[in-house]
């Protein structure tokens, strides 16, 4: 079965590849399963989207195509292709993509400015062999798989560990970053979802930043 990760900017359009479906004879029937945590809901099926998809949602000659998305469409969508073969027997055919919803996202050149006027919170997601490596100027280094943990310590444990204040739930300037900026974008969500409701992810992440700024 195919599966594919895609991230994308919170209300931009988004189209969803079904690589379950290939070109041959027969007419087949096509459903489309959204997958969050232990919920599975049947939102694309008998030709016709359900609520509250009907509205933003099309079917392409490749997959579907969204609109707009939110935060909430985060999650794995599942497209099964069922194909009438000879005998009164069927083939199902399955592919995956895992979406990613980006909420809150920082530009390089914002970046530059809060990191220049060292008025930000800063945290660097990725292992410490790869700060190692080189970092942006004043981050600190929380390990993604440790973010959640960390932002629910009492303020007083997480200076001691961490050597900074804990960021405040109204902090405007909560950034994330790593590599690449999926583990930021991850990092960001389980900050929002604990109620840091202004943090954000540095999308273009260290990558970016050490191809612009040389560092």
């Amino acid at each position: 079965m195919d599966k594919q990760t895609i991230q994308v900017t919170e209300n931009k359009p988004i189209d969803l590849p079904c690589t379950a479906y290939v070109s041959q004879s027969g007419t087949p029937r096509v459903e489309w399963k959204f997958e969050k945590g232990s919920s599975i809901v049947l939102f694309y099926y008998n030709s016709k989207f359900t609520d509250p998809y009907k509205d933003r949602a099309q079917v392409t000659a490749t997959g579907i195509r969204f609109t707009s998305v939110t935060r909430k469409d985060t999650g794995k969508y599942i497209c099964e292709v069922l194909w009438p073969g000879s005998g009164g027997s069927y083939q199902l055919r399955k592919s995956e993509v895992d979406l990613i919803v980006q909420g809150n996202v920082i530009s390089h050149k914002d970046m530059k400015v809060l990191v220049d006027s060292r008025n930000a919170r800063i945290i660097d997601v990725r292992l410490p062999e790869e700060v190692a490596n080189g970092h942006i100027t004043n981050s600190v280094n929380i390990p993604v798989a440790e973010v959640e943990e960390a932002l629910k310590m009492d303020p007083e444990a997480f200076k001691m560990k961490y050597r900074m204040d804990k960021p405040q739930m109204d902090d405007e300037n909560l950034i994330f970053y790593c590599q690449r900026g999926r583990r930021a974008a991850q990092a960001t969500e389980i900050a929002i979802t604990l109620g840091y409701a202004k943090a954000r992810n540095y999308e273009g992440s260290y990558k970016e930043w050490s191809e612009k700024e040389g560092k």
